[in-house]
């Protein structure tokens, strides 16, 4: 959408016709000359508790209409430009169709085609192909010349009779079109209105068909604005409200609706936005107060006074946008909301140095000056919301914040198994690692991901395009995992258990780039890979971290890397029956912090069952006020794939682009019914082939995909993985492995051997050093039993005696 950026410039052309846009009242000279009949008028109204008469000139009605031309000004006098955007200072013109034109007001259609842009831009969901223009289009011909032609016409048909008075030359009081052709006009616009919003519908593959219900809620709105009863004009609260509600909120609604699903977030946005609108519109009542006052129309400067009216104006426009920026601020959004906030404050300027010192003279130029920077505003904030979720995502991992009796009914819904009994319960406890069968299917899983590591690895070089690595990395599981448990009796699920990621230097993790993108390795580049297999639903979980160059790596680049492993070793020997979750945090941050290094925030290390890869007990790599976990006491026979992501940076990921996300994992908790066809195929696609397994977007049908995915995300049916990044020319590395705590101690069955390393920093540190020294296989009995034990107690007392690991680094 970054290109549409151009649309604001084309839109300021209009804006000294500003008053066009809005559908036809008469100024206040001409509303006098309703006035003009033979007979006097009398309204009366109640002003601040007193009886105001205002009572009109008994003037001549043919003194009147001799002051007021019978038809258009001719020949120069009179624009065939004017006549064709139907605004005043129109040609006068015999031609049916220009008047036909004329009647619709092709002045006032930008507005509406604006708002369906910031729809599409707000939806995330627009891309630049043939189709999805050709869909824009559509929906902005049913906004513009359709929809709003409707609106316009039908609001000339019902001011026939003032335009009679004041502009005898118009279309239908002059006679130029029949009244009987004005109504085929308005039932022809309406109907095809309507017909283009079912057609959208059924294109986009709308179950319920929403961009019909807009169009005809709209349709009715502009029914009721122009004609009586309730003639909503005459309103100047109401009418106004539900101008900016037209122009603004409804047709930003139908872009969304047609490229994706309106989200409560976008329906408070616009909403505000439409409030900026009623002010908008009483800018343009200030003109007409003599002629409104005359007429008993309640427009807020007649009934407020000038004086207060231009005040309730720019307070309903600059305090609606402050409350976007304030929203935008609040959902994380910093950085639009202080784009929002300078194209606030000429707006500001502009109010004081026009349209608060004279209203009525400086109107024009204060809308030319000021509408400029409020279209720009709208269209930042139709990109912010694309950003907002109702889900953070300013986690590497989607924590859920999970009691015992949640964590077994989201594992019951994964596992697709009614509650079990204490049978049923014997039954579960062969699949832990207490089966042999288990044991093997796990080491099975992580034979294969190892190999898998080394096969991304000879594959990392410079110039090479990443989304091949990771499709390499994802076949050649396949096929690994696919040889094994041909024969077996019972059909055994088995393949990938985490797409392949290749993510480079600052980038944090969850790089698995579509099949079109073409990120190529420089040399030089640190390279995070992360990939994952199982054999009948267990899992096994590996990344490394790799610097593609010749030689051992130094500088900071050795630091992270050495504080990702050695944070990982330690993590290793404190993941032991018996021990608490929150140790493991207080230690990884502690050995971050000797290599003057920062855990990134945000990142679980979590247990893993059958065909769940984020079970209920879990450890955070560094604790945050935003981010927590339920206490927990790792026991016997239990899995955890450890992950641990340290940066040179601060630690804090932001997520830059939203689109870059193509890993997600579905949801087997959420049952919400979706609306858009495209969507349901996906969903179905899904539910078949990764029923309880992250993917990437990559193996979907793609065009489906790209229409299904946002409202499979927005309503909770995928978990996304996003693509997270430290600020440029930081570092981050990442270590994660696969251990099982078998009763002999633990075994870790997922890793790689790092490059040599000379980082400027060394562990002195003696209890880092103490958990370094820590074993992770228990003895086996000996003499030496005791005695191990005894030094192993004088770095902690309540250290097990455990075989001492060969890879431990300090």
């Amino acid at each position: 959408m970054s290109t549409i950026l151009s649309a604001p410039a084309s839109m300021t052309s209009i804006l000294h016709s500003v008053s066009s846009i809005l559908p036809s009242r008469v100024n206040s000279a001409e509303r006098l000359g309703v006035l003009s009949l033979r007979n006097p008028v009398e309204f009366t109204r109640r002003r601040h508790g007193r009886r105001l008469v205002v009572r009109a000139a008994e003037t001549d009605t043919d003194k009147v209409k001799s002051q007021v031309p019978d038809k258009a000004p001719a020949g120069g006098g009179g624009s065939s430009i004017n006549q064709l955007l139907g605004i005043k200072g129109a040609a006068q013109e015999t031609n049916k169709w220009k008047i036909r034109l004329q009647l619709t007001k092709p002045v006032t259609w930008p507005p509406l085609v604006w708002g369906v842009v910031c729809g599409a831009a707000a939806s995330g969901n627009f891309h630049w192909t043939p189709e999805d223009v050709a869909k824009s289009i559509l929906c902005m011909l049913m906004s513009g010349p359709c929809l709003t032609g409707y609106t316009q016409t039908i609001n000339d048909w019902y001011d026939r009779d003032i335009d009679a008075i004041n502009e005898p030359y118009r279309p239908i009081p002059s006679g130029a079109i029949s009244e009987q052709e004005v109504i085929t006009q308005v039932w022809v616009l309406l109907l095809g209105g309507l017909g283009i919003a079912g057609t959208l519908d059924v294109w986009a593959g709308h179950t319920t068909p929403t961009l019909f219900y807009l169009a005809l809620g709209g349709s009715l709105l502009s029914y009721i604005y122009s004609a009586p009863p309730l003639k909503l004009k005459q309103n100047g609260w109401v009418g106004n409200f539900a101008l900016g509600a037209s122009y603004i909120s409804l047709p930003w609604w139908a872009g969304q609706a047609l490229f994706g699903t309106l989200t409560p977030d976008v329906v408070v946005l616009t909403l505000l936005y439409s409030i900026a609108g009623l002010g908008i519109a009483i800018v343009n009542d200030f003109k007409s107060v003599e002629g409104d006052r005359a007429m008993g129309l309640q427009s807020l400067p007649v009934a407020f006074g000038t004086e207060a009216a231009k005040w309730i104006c720019v307070g309903a426009i600059d305090v609606t946008q402050l409350s976007v920026a304030g929203y935008l601020l609040a959902s994380g959004k910093p950085y639009y909301a202080l784009a929002l906030l300078a194209l606030i404050i000429p707006q500001i300027v502009f109010q004081f140095k026009y349209f608060l010192k004279d209203p009525v003279k400086y109107d024009v130029k204060y809308q030319a000056s000021a509408q400029p920077f409020l279209v720009l505003g709208i269209f930042v904030t139709a990109l912010a919301s694309t950003m907002i979720e109702t889900r953070s995502h300013t986690q590497l991992h989607i924590i859920r914040h999970q009691n015992l009796k949640t964590s077994k009914r989201c594992h019951s819904a994964v596992s697709n198994k009614p509650e079990m009994s204490s049978d049923d319960e014997r039954d579960e406890k062969e699949l832990d690692l207490t089966s042999p069968e288990v044991v093997t299917k796990y080491k099975s899983a992580a034979e294969i991901v190892n190999k898998a590591l080394q096969v991304v690895l000879a594959e990392c070089k410079p110039k090479a395009k990443i989304v091949d690595i990771c499709e390499k990395g994802d076949a050649f599981i396949k096929e690994q995992a696919g040889s094994m448990y041909k024969n077996a009796k019972k059909k055994i699920d088995r393949g990938v258990a985490f797409p392949t990621c290749v993510s480079v230097n600052n980038t944090v993790g969850h790089f698995s780039p579509l099949a079109s993108d073409e990120t190529l390795l420089e040399e030089g580049d640190m390279v995070k890979i992360d990939m994952g297999c199982h054999i009948d639903g267990f899992i096994a979980l590996v990344a490394h971290t790799h610097v593609i160059q010749e030689g051992p790596v130094t500088g900071r680049k050795a630091d992270v890397i050495a504080a990702a492993n050695t944070a990982a070793e330690v993590a290793l020997r404190l993941v032991r029956p018996g021990k608490k979750n929150h140790a493991v945090t207080e230690a990884i941050q502690k050995v971050a912090e000797a290599y003057d290094c920062k855990i990134v925030e945000g990142v679980i290390s979590h247990q893993m069952k059958q065909n769940v890869i984020d079970a209920s007990k879990s450890f955070l790599s560094v604790s945050t006020p935003e981010t927590r976990v339920d206490d927990a006491e790792f026991e016997e026979n239990e899995v955890y794939a450890i992950d641990i992501v340290a940066s040179t940076g601060d630690g804090k990921p932001k997520l830059i682009d939203e689109k870059q996300t193509t890993v997600y994992k579905k949801d087997a908790a959420v049952n919400y019914q979706l609306k858009m066809k495209a969507s349901r195929f996906i969903i179905s696609e899904i539910k078949e082939k990764f029923p309880h397994m992250p993917f990437t977007a990559r193996s979907l049908e793609e065009k489906r995909a790209r229409l299904g995915l946002v409202e499979c995300v927005n309503h909770g049916h995928l978990q996304p993985y996003p693509v997270l990044y430290e600020k440029p020319g930081d570092f981050v590395a990442q270590i994660k492995f696969t251990v099982l705590l078998m009763p002999n101690g633990s075994d870790r069955i997922t890793s790689h051997a790092l490059q040599e390393l000379q980082p400027t920093k060394t562990v002195d540190d003696p209890e880092i050093k103490g958990w370094l020294a820590l074993g992770i296989k228990k003895k086996k009995g000996g003499g030496k039993k005791k005695k191990a034990a005894k030094k192993a107690g004088e770095a902690s007392t309540e250290a097990e005696p455990m075989e001492a690991s060969s890879t431990a680094q300090e």
